[in-house]
């Protein structure tokens, strides 16, 4: 029992805390926001603990990084996490529901962060509230200059002695930009945005980045101080599609 909750604490604290070029928990340049303006955020926890953001798909389907389910390139036991729906805090009030499965995509590559996405069964379905609801799927890709919108319970600030994560989700303004901003691109499959200002960080994995009400991109890696890189919803629409709809 030890072991196991020394691995689980690990785990957390790799998810957290991130690596180079991986996504991190923060939002840069954010603001404070209530979760009725982006009532398809969810946080995934283990025990009690901020890991990922993720998106309402339907009541009972929730879309995610990949990544997030891994720890030092290991597949974690799905049923470790939890998702918290329906809250502004990431401690308290809204609704916990047990994740029943989670499908990566086939060819999801975790050292290159490739192919970055995956659907999440719940074991229970959600009541759509104005505080959760799903969000539609974008179609195409954003061109560059667009303004798009991300949320989430990230770090905002750090030193070699102190960490600070907010409670409460934070959300920011981010421009597309072309691919070559980001350390990495993967063609149409990815999507850059922000700038050394106001962009991602550690524990915002997951997240959902948002144009028009609709889900564009799932916040995948790059630094903390630079432009994040984000998985293509609209390029993997059909996988999205034929997943869920395949799922029991």
């Amino acid at each position: 029992m030890f072991i196991e909750s020394f691995l689980l604490l690990l785990a957390l604290n790799f998810l957290s805390a991130g690596r180079l070029n991986r996504p991190e928990e923060r939002i840069i340049g954010g603001y404070p926001a209530e979760i009725e303006a982006f009532p398809w955020m969810v946080s995934f926890q283990i025990n009690g603990h901020h890991a990922c953001g993720g998106s309402i798909y339907s009541n009972d389907t929730i879309i995610t990084a990949a990544h997030c389910f891994f720890y030092k390139g290991r597949r974690l036991d799905d049923r470790l996490f939890v998702i918290r729906a329906g809250s502004t805090s990431r401690k308290s009030s809204g609704t916990l529901v047990k994740v029943d499965s989670v499908i990566l995509h086939e060819n999801f590559v975790f050292e290159l962060l490739q192919n970055d996405i995956a659907v999440v069964r719940l074991s229970e379905r959600l009541e759509f509230t104005n505080q959760v609801q799903p969000i539609p799927l974008a179609e195409s890709n954003p061109e560059p200059g667009t303004m798009s919108l991300v949320a989430g319970w990230g770090q905002i600030y750090e030193t070699e002695d102190l960490v600070v994560r907010p409670i409460n989700i934070l959300v920011v303004k981010l421009r597309i930009q072309p691919p070559n901003h980001c350390i990495v691109s993967y063609g149409q499959s990815t999507i850059c945005a922000g700038n050394s200002k106001q962009s991602t960080c550690r524990g915002d994995s997951g997240g959902s980045l948002v144009i028009d009400s609709q889900l564009v991109g799932v916040v995948s890696g790059g630094g903390c101080d630079s432009p994040t890189l984000l998985t293509s919803v609209p390029f993997f629409r059909e996988w999205i599609l034929n997943t869920t709809n395949s799922l029991p």
